[in-house]
């Protein structure tokens, strides 16, 4: 499925990323489809793909036992639906003889505005850092509106942060820690990890980063450098 959904996006020369996006959330909804649709039994699982002029719906659809009554409430979703949320722009789900799942991704061509001062190739690292974001978040099962604010953070982290890089490589270290994760991006130039939050400053809203993270801090690597600290919990 994964290559039927590449050769169609590359037919209609759909942006990569976007497309990338689309396969995780694709497989997301297949794998739960088979895994618990059936129930070990045979059964068929059934795909649509639609193409319009910048966005992709796709349906996946079977005819099993049907999802769980309480699958409209966060706390009862499984993780790969936490991710597909994340992942599509628009998220149907639909089921009683079975269940069809509907998700719309936008397809557009890429049209990549860079921060002025940021980094060379900070979109593929923000788009990065979101997709591995995103499955641990998923698997930790926290709530939707937490998975999307760590999103958030996510791609406020990577297109800030790089600004104030030390050197050519960004590290990235995700972990589980208190029924949430821990964040660590580095090497930072000194003073980069608070300006990577500063620059997250809204009017009225203030700092995101500080307000969507349960906390925020600065550490050293054995050089000397700085990398930014991010604890993400199921509630703040």
């Amino acid at each position: 499925m994964r290559q039927a959904l590449r050769s169609l996006g590359e037919t209609v020369d759909a942006n990569v990323e976007a497309l990338e996006d689309a396969e995780l959330a694709v497989t997301e909804a297949m794998a739960n489809a088979v895994e618990h649709a059936y129930a070990g039994s045979d059964g068929s699982v059934r795909v649509t793909l639609d193409p319009h002029d910048s966005a992709l719906t796709v349906v996946v659809s079977d005819d099993g036992q049907g999802m769980p009554k309480d699958v409209t409430r966060a706390e009862g979703r499984g993780y790969g639906l936490s991710m597909i949320e994340a992942i599509a722009e628009r998220v149907e789900i639909r089921g009683s003889d079975g269940t069809e799942v509907e998700m719309t991704f936008a397809m557009g061509p890429s049209e990549t505005e860079t921060v002025d001062g940021a980094a060379p190739g900070i979109d593929p690292t923000e788009r990065l850092l979101r997709r591995l974001v995103a499955v641990v978040a998923a698997q930790l099962d926290l709530p939707s509106d937490r998975v999307v604010e760590a999103l958030l953070v996510a791609e406020l982290v990577a297109r800030n942060g790089l600004r104030y890089l030390n050197g050519d490589t960004a590290h990235v270290a995700i972990e589980a820690s208190d029924g949430g994760f821990t964040l660590r991006v580095g090497p930072l130039e000194d003073g980069g990890a608070q300006a990577a939050v500063d620059d997250s400053d809204v009017p009225v809203v203030g700092r995101v980063i500080e307000r969507l993270a349960a906390s925020t801090a600065t550490e050293r690597n054995e050089d000397g450098t700085e990398r930014l600290m991010l604890l993400f919990r199921p509630d703040r």
